[in-house]
């Protein structure tokens, strides 16, 4: 196959419009070109059309190495690692300078969490193709997995470099800077991603977070307004902006949002979060409603803890004479965000508390010295458990 090269130029490059205009120009030369054949092929698997990936490869012999890495990336996007790996170690060991035989080794390695194995297969796919930014990208996340920072920024970095068109590159180092305590880097990268992939709604997501984490709350809204005209019918970019709008003490507006998306259908556990505590801090205080919003945030996300301790709050604010079994309720639903969340010792104080409202002292107690012995306990924490139990001690 002559022409391998050109076109493994061209997908390394991520031009991938240019390979299939070459392809299909090389078989309407000659039908018979087996080099543009495998190129479609791969071009096919790459936009997830199995079948036409298949009709490509029709006649070509399937001992060919060329043939074997597109079978294997087929399989690879069928979740049949173990054959797709066994592929790429064939084409390896037949073709040890085919870098996308140790690119494809390298990358089922990292998502199955050998971090060793996948680093040497990527550093090798990087030495022999080292134009290619993918390369650059995965063996940079798996440097950063390794806590090797210094070495994953610089693949990180010739990934951007490669390709500036690269959203994923943008948020894994932004990721990167904001753990390093380098927040205006990540600020000012996300933004350059912004505007090289023109409004990219997964970078608006991300200086959203990084300029709420610097403080900047005017800066986050504007950000979440933009991300909102991008995805008009993203529920979660909707609650975001909705998030942002509480956060601006703009409580009736945040409501709007809140029930526009129930409206529609697509309420999402934090559009409910925010609709529950708009209702608690809008006068005349609508505690039904408020009640409602947490329960059903609660359904919509089973794994968080904070909608069930949220609700568990409301509940033991409620006197027992404007709703008989307020206690009971909220010791249950306190009790589910303990469950969801043992570690966190916001539920368990809560549990505690409401424990010594309901006249169960002893296990008031025990929540109280379960929560002592919590590693890494806030000041905060610690206080109102020790003052706790030297109430129910007097």
């Amino acid at each position: 196959m002559a022409e391998t090269a050109r076109y493994d130029a061209l997908l390394a490059a991520g031009e991938l419009d240019q390979a299939r205009r070459e392809a299909e120009a090389a078989l309407k030369r000659d039908a018979s070109d087996l080099a543009a054949r495998v190129a479609l092929a791969r071009l096919a698997a790459f936009d997830g059309n199995e079948a036409q990936a298949e009709s490509w490869l029709a006649g070509v012999s399937a001992e060919e190495p060329d043939v074997q890495l597109v079978r294997a990336a087929l399989l690879t996007r069928r979740g049949d690692a173990a054959g797709a790996l066994a592929l790429y170690r064939k084409v390896a060991k037949a073709r040890p300078q085919k870098a996308e035989a140790w690119f494809g080794q390298g990358y089922l390695l990292a998502e199955q969490g050998d971090n060793a194995g996948a680093r040497t297969a990527l550093e090798q796919a990087v030495k022999l193709s080292p134009g290619t930014a993918i390369h650059h990208f995965h063996l940079g996340r798996v440097l950063f997995a390794q806590e090797n920072l210094k070495d994953g920024f610089h693949h990180l970095q010739e990934s951007l470099r490669l390709n500036p068109r690269h959203g994923p590159s943008y948020l894994v180092l932004a990721v990167a800077l904001q753990a390093g305590g380098e927040l205006g880097a990540a600020e000012e990268l996300l933004t350059t991603g912004i505007k090289a992939l023109d409004g990219d709604p997964y970078l608006l997501n991300a200086l959203c977070n990084v300029q709420l984490a610097r403080g900047n709350l005017s800066g986050a809204v504007a950000t979440a307004e933009t991300l909102a005209r991008v995805e008009p019918d993203a529920p979660a970019a909707q609650a975001n902006l909705a998030r942002l709008r509480l956060a601006q003490g703009r409580l009736t507006d945040a409501l709007e949002l809140c029930r526009k998306l129930a409206s529609r259908g697509q309420a999402t556990s934090q559009s409910r979060m925010v609709e529950g505590m708009a209702l608690e801090a809008i006068e005349p205080v609508d505690i039904p409603a408020a009640l409602t919003a947490w329960r059903e945030a609660m359904k919509l996300d089973p794994d968080d803890w904070a909608p069930a301790n949220n609700l568990g709050n409301l509940l033991m604010r409620i006197p027992e004479d404007e709703l008989p079994g307020a206690g009971q309720q909220a010791l249950e639903v306190l009790e589910e965000a303990h469950r969801r969340a043992p570690e966190r010792p916001e539920p368990q104080l809560n549990l505690a508390l409401v424990s010594a409202r309901l006249g169960d002292k002893q296990r008031a107690t025990q929540m109280a010295q379960s929560l002592l012995k919590l590693e890494r306990l806030d000041p905060e924490w610690r206080e109102q458990a020790e003052r706790l139990i030297k109430a129910l001690a007097s």
